[in-house]
């Protein structure tokens, strides 16, 4: 399931915006159980919840997979930060816990421009929109 925040409002005059944005899925989802055990084991500190799994311990970036745990909707990836090397530093501890286990993920880094800033992925082709990064 491919997931993106969008800004609800542009930056005030004289305010520079930083934030990112990011487009993530894996196919096929992971269980809650398998994707805790990748992520423990790479280290991240996580938070098991009814229906999400999420990656604490970072001041800069919040990462979340959500929807577990029944027929409410497709499960998500929530992911915040407040600058695009915050989001893609984030991306990449993520992205190589899931790599280490095996599971199959990209994700997308935009700045908060739109402009895409970095690719990661495991065994995910890449598509014309993300051909340019190429593991950024």
């Amino acid at each position: 399931m491919r997931w993106r925040a969008h800004r609800s409002a542009s930056p005030l005059d004289g305010m520079e915006d930083s934030s990112a944005t990011l487009n993530g899925e894996c196919s096929p989802w992971p269980s809650k159980e398998r994707l805790a055990a990748a992520l423990r084991d790479a280290g991240l500190e996580i938070y098991v919840g009814p229906n999400s799994v999420q990656i604490r311990g970072s001041p800069d970036f919040s990462f979340s997979f959500e929807h577990y745990g029944g027929d409410i909707c497709v499960p998500m990836i929530a992911a915040d930060a407040d600058s695009a090397d915050a989001m893609v530093r984030g991306g990449r501890l993520v992205s190589a816990a899931l790599t280490a286990a095996g599971i199959r993920h990209s994700f997308e880094v935009y700045d908060w421009t739109g402009k895409p800033v970095a690719y990661l992925h495991h065994n995910w082709p890449p598509t014309p929109s993300n051909t340019s990064l190429a593991d950024a």
